[in-house]
C-alpha cells in the first residue's frame, strides 16, 4: 500500500472533492483517481461512490472503515519519521510548562550543568495540554505535565512525579487576606482572573464549581502568570492557582482550600510508549528522577 496513495484518500474523504484534492498536492486530477483505483483493487472493495445526479462523492462504509485506519497510519509515519530525525541531532527536546518550569527549572538545570547535559536539552514552553498534543505527534520525547487526575494514556509512560495543591490567591489588600483557609463556596460573590485553556488549571476550577454547585464569574482569563499576578495585586480579581506558582516575591496572598474533596495538581515524567529510549534520554531521566527525590526530602518543600 502506497504511503502517498493513502494521503490522497485521507484529503479525498476531507474534501469530497477530487479537483480540491489534486490541486493541494500539486497533482492531476487523475492521480487522485489512479490513487484511489489501486486501494481500492488491492483491498477488494469499493471505498468512494460518485453521486453525478448530486454531484457529490459518496463514502462507503468499507471507505469509511479505511479512512479510521488511515489516519493512524498517518500520524504515526510521522512520529517515526520525527523519532528518526531527533536520533540524529543527540538532543532531548523536553517540554515544560512555564509554572513547572519557574519553580523548578532554575535548580533542576544545575543537575543537568553537573552531568554535562545541558547543552543536549531543548526546553520547550508551553501549558500542559499544549505539550500533550505535542509528545503525541514526535515533536517532543519528553514532558514534565500538569493534570488534575494521573494520566492513563496507552501511547505514553507516564511516572508521577509530585502531588500539589491548588489555592486561592488574592491582594494582600483583600478582604479574604485576614482568613487562613477559605471553601470554595464562600467565594460566590467573588470575580476571577484565571490561566486559560493550555492550562490544566479551568479543569480544577470547574470540578470544583460544579461540587459546590455555583457558578464564578470569571473576568479574564490568558496565558501569562505575571499579567494575572498583577491583576491579582491589583485587585481586578482574585486567582486560582496550584501552590508552585506562587512565591513570597509576589507579594500575594494563598489560601487552602477547606473542601473535603478537591482536585490535585498532579506533576508527571511522560515519554511515548514506542519511542526507542536513548542513552541521552535515560540519562535525562535519571537526573530528573534524583533532582525530584531531593524536592520530596527537602524539609522546605
Amino acid at each position: 500500500m502506497n504511503t502517498r496513495d493513502i494521503e490522497y484518500y485521507v484529503q479525498l474523504v476531507k474534501l469530497k472533492n477530487f479537483t480540491k484534492v489534486a490541486n493541494l498536492f500539486h497533482v492531476s486530477q487523475p492521480t487522485i483517481t489512479y490513487a484511489v483505483q489501486r486501494l481500492e483493487k488491492e483491498l477488494n472493495a469499493v471505498l468512494i461512490v460518485r453521486d453525478r445526479s448530486h454531484n457529490e462523492l459518496l463514502i462507503t462504509p468499507a471507505g469509511h472503515q479505511l479512512f479510521i485506519h488511515a489516519q493512524s497510519i498517518l500520524q504515526e509515519i510521522t512520529r517515526a519519521k520525527a523519532e528518526i530525525q531527533q536520533l540524529q541531532t543527540k538532543k532531548i527536546r523536553l517540554g515544560m510548562p512555564p509554572i513547572i518550569g519557574n519553580e523548578y527549572f532554575p535548580k533542576l538545570s544545575g543537575y543537568f550543568i553537573r552531568q554535562k547535559l545541558m547543552n543536549q536539552l531543548e526546553i520547550i514552553d508551553g501549558g500542559s495540554r499544549d505539550l500533550y498534543g505535542m509528545i503525541h505527534q514526535g515533536q517532543i520525547d519528553l514532558a514534565l505535565l500538569g493534570s488534575t487526575q494521573p494520566i492513563v494514556d496507552q501511547s505514553l509512560e507516564t511516572q508521577l512525579l509530585l502531588d500539589k495543591q491548588f489555592m486561592i490567591v488574592v491582594s494582600p489588600e483583600h478582604p479574604l487576606a485576614q482568613k487562613e483557609a477559605v471553601s470554595f463556596k464562600e467565594l460566590i460573590s467573588e470575580e476571577f482572573v484565571l490561566l486559560n485553556e493550555h492550562y490544566v488549571h479551568p479543569t480544577a476550577f470547574s470540578k470544583l464549581a460544579k461540587q459546590a454547585h455555583i457558578e464564578p464569574k470569571i473576568v479574564y482569563q490568558s496565558n501569562d502568570l505575571s499579567i494575572l499576578k498583577s491583576m491579582i495585586r491589583e485587585q481586578v480579581g482574585i486567582g486560582f492557582l496550584t501552590e508552585i506558582a506562587i512565591h513570597p516575591e509576589d507579594q500575594l496572598v494563598v489560601l487552602p482550600l477547606t473542601d473535603t474533596v478537591q482536585p490535585r495538581f498532579l506533576i508527571s515524567l511522560v515519554t511515548r510508549t514506542q519511542q526507542l529510549p536513548t542513552d541521552l534520554q535515560q540519562q535525562v531521566v535519571r537526573v530528573i528522577n534524583e533532582f525530584i527525590q531531593i524536592q520530596k526530602n527537602s524539609p522546605s518543600d
